[in-house]
C-alpha cells in the first residue's frame, strides 16, 4: 500500500486540488486509516486485502503522521477503510477482519460499476 502522507494528496483524489502534470488520479481508491500503536490494525492482514484486488489503488493513512485527513473524513475509530470513487468520498467500514474487508471492497466495486 502506498502511504497517504498529506491532505493535498487526498484532495487530489476528490478533485479539490489539481494533479501534477502527468499525474494520473485513480478512478477508485480505498484508504486504510491506521496507526502503528493500534493492536487490531497490526493484526489485520492488509496484504491479503490488497492482493485480492490487484487493480485497486490502496492507500494507507497513518493517523499520527497525517492527522488532518482522518478528521476531515470524520474517522473516529481505527482500523477504518474508506472508498473514494470517481472523485467522491464513499462509504466507510470499521473492521479488523480481512475477509470482511475483502467482501466489502468487492461490494463497493460493484456499486461503482467496476469489475474486480
Amino acid at each position: 500500500m502506498k502511504l497517504l502522507f498529506s491532505q493535498v494528496e487526498f484532495e487530489k483524489l476528490i478533485g479539490l486540488q489539481e494533479p501534477e502534470q502527468g499525474e494520473v488520479i485513480p478512478e477508485f481508491s480505498v484508504i486504510y486509516f491506521t496507526a502503528s500503536w493500534c493492536g487490531p490494525c497490526r493484526r489485520l492482514d492488509s496484504k491479503s486485502i490488497e492482493d485480492a484486488f490487484p487493480g485497486v489503488n490502496f492507500l494507507k493513512c497513518d493517523i499520527d503522521e497525517n492527522n488532518y485527513t482522518p478528521g476531515y473524513c470524520g474517522i473516529s475509530k481505527i482500523p477504518t477503510f474508506m472508498v473514494v470513487s470517481k472523485g467522491k468520498v464513499g462509504e466507510q467500514l470499521q473492521s479488523s477482519d480481512a475477509k470482511t474487508v475483502i467482501a466489502w471492497v468487492g461490494e463497493q466495486l460493484e456499486k461503482a460499476g467496476l469489475s474486480r
